[in-house]
């Protein structure tokens, strides 16, 4: 197994968060099949694992409230995953569940931002 970088690690932290949010419901039903139950179903367990969430802190990156909310958003896409009820387009547009979710990854997004500024977040993730 190959050991991220710190960089990396922000890196593939970052495109789990930007693949969800209330953005996603504007996308087609095939654009969603791909963003959310392709790219993001692979990507968020360790993306949002507690060793990346720990490199991350650690590093000064994220601090301790941006890391129980990412946990916190791990937690939720398991729970949906595992449901499979919620795992599809229709539920993923209709469901409350998909909805705060949505909103927790755009509050950590916006935390993020509030932390660092574009210049700042590019420098991170190189």
């Amino acid at each position: 197994m190959i050991k991220l970088t710190t960089e990396q690690s922000f890196d593939f932290y970052l495109t789990s968060l930007e693949r969800c949010g209330m953005h996603i419901l504007e996308l087609t039903n095939n654009e969603i099949e791909y963003q959310i139950f392709e790219e993001l179903a692979t990507d968020y367990p360790g993306s949002l694992s507690k060793h990346t969430l720990t490199v991350l802190e650690e590093s000064g990156i994220i601090d301790e409230n941006i890391a129980h909310l990412s946990k916190d958003l791990q937690t939720k896409l398991l729970i949906l995953e595992r449901g499979n009820l919620l795992w599809n387009v229709d539920a993923l547009k209709k469901s409350a569940e998909w909805k705060e979710m949505f909103q927790l990854s755009d509050e950590i997004k916006e935390l993020i931002h509030q932390k660092w500024s574009d210049e700042e977040l590019v420098y991170l993730r190189e």
